[in-house]
């Protein structure tokens, strides 16, 4: 069984953290545009403020999934 340090820990969760980042950053014109026309509210909210929440949602996520995977595959 392979067993993960903190250090190889913290650069896996550092390069998913990018990597959903980097593709959030390129997609997120068309999200925007998409969540925009499926709920109308969100057409009168600040763009930064819907982009900052969109982010801290996906982040979020990401991070319970990369905790939920490390935790089982660390059970003996």
């Amino acid at each position: 069984m392979i067993t993960m340090g903190r250090i190889s820990v913290m650069i896996g969760l550092w390069l998913v953290g990018y990597v959903i980042g980097f593709l959030g950053f390129i997609i997120f014109t068309a999200l925007a545009q998409a969540l925009m026309n499926l709920i109308p509210f969100l057409a009168s909210m600040d763009s930064y403020l819907l982009s900052a929440t969109l982010s801290g949602f996906v982040g979020s996520i990401v991070t319970m999934i990369a905790v939920i995977v490390w935790s089982y595959s660390s059970k003996n």
